[in-house]
């Protein structure tokens, strides 16, 4: 919308110039001008008139999640890994084991993060 502002400024202060030179002898050249004018100012008409389309929305996939899991309390699809909470593995094996919680009961149980 900026481009179009500066744009229309720019011809109405063309149009202020060719008012002022047809007061003058250089009648001819003001003719000029004012054709340039209206060119330029049907092109700013024409863009301005072009529907504006809106980008298109982005597509979600709706597959399976990799975090999401369903609760074995409440079998609500509401089991989701907590980012950052961590502990070694109990089995001694030197993995780690990840916090899951069910959004829906409030559920928790440690799971090896894989």
């Amino acid at each position: 919308m900026t481009d179009i502002a500066s744009r229309l400024a720019s011809i109405r202060d063309g149009l202020t110039e060719l008012q002022q030179q047809l007061d003058g002898p250089a009648q001819a050249r003001a003719l000029d001008r004012l054709r340039t004018l209206i060119d330029e100012l049907d092109a700013v008409i024409a863009k301005a008139e072009r529907p504006m389309t809106p980008p298109a929305p982005k597509r979600t996939k709706r597959g399976k999640q990799p975090d999401v899991e369903k609760c074995p309390r409440c079998t609500i699809r509401s089991l989701h890994m907590v980012a950052g909470e961590t502990r070694p593995a109990e089995d001694g094996s030197g993995d780690q084991d990840a916090l899951w919680h069910c959004s829906s009961c409030g559920y928790e149980v440690w799971r090896p993060d894989d």
